[in-house]
């Protein structure tokens, strides 16, 4: 019995005088028979809880927003100014951008110096084996060439994005070469649309390159809308305002003046106003041209060049793979061994040279109308040789407003389209003239009429009967 008593007093004894057993202090449990006491610790116990369950729901949001912030870092860090494939276009890829090279806001990256000396290096590589050479830019072009290391040095000391491209544009504008230069967006834009529909040949893939759409997307300024063709029908005069060649509108164009030249036999005179026109790429005025000339157009010329640049475009040329209308003959002759007198450019500077023709057929379906153009001091590059078409094959009477006379260097006819780089890192493109033709009596477009006027465009329009 005594044992029994033992046993059942250590039972009864708190476990904490049990020597053979510890027990912490937070697993002591006092129990009481109040029922206030009890209420209270419970009511405790639950406020506990809940203060550590809102602890860790907010410790689980920020562990998620960190970790899908460091998934997006990497992601954008893989994928920015790397060399992307062919991308699908898209109709509204290129909102919110306009001419002048401003570089917005962004949440990216911006260039690292060591990408911004490699762009450069790439630049300079391509223009200084590239770049066509006669008599009249060679001087800029040595000038170019000794302040390489100059700019090198100002563009990896540039602090942002928009410095680099403005040291790119000065050092290109050593040249005074309006064929080559950093393509501006609203010049990317006026092409952009043509190549879209034409996208496997050369110049459609370097426009449509993903790097290149990134960032002239990104390009913004004062967003304003490219110009587009206006046609008004004057009595007997069909005005068509042409302040640039949007391909954008190719298709739409087109349809519209055929319609009109088809309809309205009051027409007897179309007068186009090319003022401004600075368009580089020949399709738009290679697709309008059959609709206004009054006979076939057939020219051939012998072109010089240099590098591997046009090499790529020439062979397309040759293959006709989208029907253009420039064929080439892409033989490769030696340029030195050219037998006649090459007049205006030394033959040492250029490594081959070439045979171009351009063959353009009139639209049969349309009556001959007598043409009368207008082009300014700013006109210049594709619309240049537009109007000297139109006065080879439809007698244009072409008049020119402006204080430079008629042998400027806007004046000059191309017959040959300038070649475009990437840059690769910065997604930039860059226009280089790569070709020159002999000096000839058809270097230059042979006006009708120079005149200096306040209203020019009213002036025309008087000359017409």
């Amino acid at each position: 019995m005594k044992s029994k008593n033992n046993k059942r007093n250590k039972k009864d004894q708190s476990a904490s005088r049990h020597t053979k057993k510890k027990v912490r202090k937070k697993d002591i449990k006092i129990k009481s028979k109040n029922t206030n006491i009890k209420n209270r610790s419970k009511k405790r116990l639950k406020a506990k809880k809940r203060k550590y369950m809102r602890r860790r729901f907010a410790l689980l949001l920020i562990l998620i927003f960190l970790i899908f912030f460091i998934v997006k870092a990497i992601f954008s860090s893989k994928n920015k100014f790397e060399t992307y494939t062919y991308p699908k276009f898209r109709d509204k890829v290129m909102n919110s951008v306009q001419k002048e090279i401003f570089i917005g806001n962004t949440e990216e990256r911006t260039l690292t110096s060591a990408e911004k000396i490699a762009d450069f290096d790439k630049l300079t590589y391509y223009v200084s084996r590239n770049y066509a050479i006669d008599k009249e830019n060679k001087e800029n072009f040595k000038s170019l060439m000794n302040q390489t290391d100059a700019y090198k040095k100002r563009i990896k000391n540039s602090k942002s994005d928009q410095e680099f491209f403005d040291a790119i544009q000065s050092y290109l504008s050593i040249l005074d070469d309006n064929r080559t230069n950093v393509i501006d967006i609203k010049t990317y834009r006026s092409i952009f649309g043509y190549y879209k529909e034409n996208k496997d040949s050369p110049r459609g893939k370097i426009l449509g390159d993903a790097q290149v759409v990134n960032r002239y997307k990104r390009l913004l300024g004062r967003k304003d809308d490219l110009e587009k063709i206006e046609i008004k029908e004057n009595k007997n005069i069909l005005e068509i305002n042409m302040p640039s060649f949007n391909s954008n509108d190719l298709k739409k164009d087109k349809e519209n003046l055929k319609k009109i030249l088809q309809n309205n036999q009051e027409i007897q005179n179309i007068f186009i106003n090319l003022s401004n026109n600075e368009s580089i790429d020949d399709k738009y005025a290679n697709e309008i041209l059959p609709l206004l000339i009054h006979k076939d157009y057939s020219y051939e010329k012998v072109i010089f060049y240099r590098g591997n640049l046009l090499k790529q475009s020439l062979s397309y040329m040759k293959n006709n793979k989208d029907k253009v209308n420039t064929y080439s003959s892409f033989m490769k002759n030696q340029a030195i061994k050219f037998p006649e007198k090459s007049q205006g450019i030394n033959k040492n500077d250029f490594m081959y040279y070439d045979q171009i023709k351009t063959e353009i057929k009139k639209d049969s379906d349309l009556p001959d109308k007598k043409i009368y153009i207008l082009t300014n001091d700013n006109t210049k590059n594709d619309a240049i040789r537009f109007a000297n078409i139109l006065k080879n094959t439809s007698d244009a009477y072409v008049v020119k407003n402006g204080f430079e006379g008629d042998k400027s260097k806007s004046d000059i006819i191309y017959h040959m389209r300038t070649e475009i780089i990437k840059l690769d890192h910065c997604g930039i493109l860059v226009s280089i003239d790569c070709a020159k033709s002999l000096d000839e009596d058809d270097k230059y477009l042979k006006y009708s009429q120079i005149i200096n006027a306040q209203n020019p465009y009213k002036q025309v329009l008087s000359m017409i009967k």
